[in-house]
């Protein structure tokens, strides 16, 4: 429904009247989008109200699907009376109550005297009364119930408000020590554990025949976002994570699946010394989009993965992320010189010996150059262009983009040696024809390039797929080249709409190349 005088969708819903009293005081924490809206269920309460704080009539009915999915939920659990917790329970309950602040606050945690402050008050409170910890921390432990739905027994409340207080005095502690320029490696998060909750009865009432499998939301989505031109790369990733998850609970029932679930495997993932990184853009995330498109088609009514959210981490760099002048000559003289070892196949030789050098030239990625075929190379007005194309294979922004060659590309023969080539991919050799096919040659030659690197420059700071791409691109401000033909070499993203019109011809990217100079093909002495 919309409000009268208002464009945004509201949700309106009446309380069970079965549950009416027992709602009374009930904190409920409603996911909405990306968000969750806190409301306390009053006495005069005969129906929860929110906003859905969207326009779109498609996207709130996503989220209209979610937040009922989430009420019948807290309803089911006011029917069957309060839980009594286990020690283990409450232990992984106030886990939540410590990683909430910290996530909020580490990356900029502002002045340490704050948090003196606040470790002050909050060690008051600790000594105080029931009630005055209740005032402090009664608030907090209502939401992470709220967040699991869970109605609890008096007793484990208490409890579970002393272990939370604990637990929220320690963040701030350490949040204090991250203000002070302290990030030492965290011992207290690991004494709490994953939350382990009885799971309950799978959807009597579903949405179509069969049951929706995990895996087959991973094969669903791709067949229309493949229509839609997203990445290959981007399938794989999802079809991992389903699995991956799949595997995890031990069974493929997507509609089975619960927030508890997600969180259980988000802990479990990090266990496996899996970054934060991967674990929030990669495998929640990945969840997300799945669910969601199985709401929108029907196949799933709740995104379990929606409200998971992952602490974000501040990347802390040591080292500039590009290869140094040392470095790259290293790497490129190595490359120079290299012949073929062993029974190593001629496409991966040549891939070992031409795609450093390309990667330095062009700040392309490492995966580009080695789906390169010898019709991406063309000569045109005197210009010799090669062609980076979702054609060969895998593109990040799925666009194609043209890149001249370098004149030290030239004189050292690349060229002849496409010219030479069978036609085809240069640097990989395809066992068949299919898609999977491809993208395991892909993978063996990008890996075998990275291997070789890496053998040439250890330091694990810097990333032998990505630090041509930041080493070209701090060489192309130092000489002077304007940003749209940077990116345009390299297929950043531009920034502003205004860049994305008019293009960086061919002869101006080529005048922009012959500014960088030419690395040595032999090592001083």
């Amino acid at each position: 429904m919309r409000r009268t005088g208002s464009t945004v969708i509201q949700f309106r819903k009446r309380i069970p009247k079965d549950v009416l009293d027992k709602a009374v005081g009930v904190t409920l924490a409603v996911p909405i989008g990306d968000e969750v809206s806190h409301i306390v269920v009053s006495a005069a309460a005969v129906e929860i109200t929110f906003s859905l704080r969207t326009r779109d009539p498609r996207e709130a009915k996503e989220r209209l699907t979610v937040a009922s999915a989430y009420l019948d939920g807290v309803w089911k659990a006011l029917r069957e009376g309060p839980k009594r917790l286990t020690q283990k329970q409450i232990s992984a309950l106030a886990g939540e109550a410590y990683r909430d602040p910290v996530g909020l606050f580490e990356d900029d945690p502002g002045d340490p005297a704050v948090w003196q402050q606040i470790d002050r008050l909050h060690a008051e409170a600790m000594a105080g009364s029931a009630a005055i910890k209740e005032q402090w921390f009664g608030q907090t432990v209502d939401h992470i119930l709220a967040r699991h739905q869970l109605t609890v027994a008096s007793e484990s409340r208490s409890a579970l408000i002393e272990a939370a207080g604990k637990a929220i005095a320690e963040a701030s502690a350490r949040l204090g020590r991250n203000a002070s320029g302290d990030y030492t490696p965290d011992a207290v998060e690991q004494r709490f554990p994953a939350l382990e909750l009885p799971k309950g009865p799978k959807a009597a009432r579903p949405l179509s025949q069969g049951t929706q499998t995990i895996t087959g939301l991973a094969e669903g989505w791709w067949r229309e976002a493949k229509a839609a031109g997203r990445a290959v790369s981007t399938h794989e990733a999802y079809k991992r994570v389903a699995q991956q998850l799949s595997d995890f609970l031990g069974h493929d029932d997507a509609r089975a699946v619960t927030e508890d679930n997600i969180l259980a495997f988000k802990d479990y993932r990090l266990s496996q010394g899996v970054s934060l990184k991967t674990i929030g853009g990669g495998d929640i995330s990945g969840l997300r989009q799945l669910f969601a498109w199985g709401i929108a088609n029907r196949k799933v009514n709740h995104n379990p993965a929606e409200t998971v959210k992952v602490a974000k981490v501040k990347k802390r760099r040591n080292r500039d992320p590009g290869f140094s002048d040392q470095e790259a000559a290293v790497i490129l003289s190595n490359a120079f010189h290299h012949n073929r070892i062993g029974k190593a196949s001629w496409h991966l030789t040549y891939a070992r010996r031409w795609i450093p050098w390309l990667c330095a030239y062009s700040g392309a990625r490492v995966g580009e150059m080695a789906q390169l075929r010898k019709q991406d190379l063309r000569k045109e007005d005197g210009i010799w262009i090669m062609r980076i194309t979702p054609e060969a294979g895998t593109v990040k922004d799925g666009d194609y983009r043209d890149v001249p060659l370098h004149a030290h590309l030239i004189d050292q023969g690349f060229p002849k040696f496409v010219t030479n080539a069978d036609d085809g991919y240069l640097f990989m050799k395809v066992f068949g024809d299919t898609e999977e096919a491809q993208r395991g040659a892909w993978r063996t030659t990008k890996n075998r390039v990275t291997d070789f690197v890496r053998s040439v420059v250890k330091d694990p700071e810097v990333q032998p797929n990505h630090a041509w791409r930041h080493r070209f691109m701090t060489l192309g401000r130092n000489f002077g080249i304007s940003r749209d033909v940077r990116f345009s070499i390299t297929g950043h993203e531009p920034g502003a709409e205004g860049d994305d019109y008019g293009i960086a011809s061919n002869e101006a990217k080529a005048a922009a190349l012959a500014k960088y100079p030419r690395y040595p093909e032999e090592l001083p002495d």
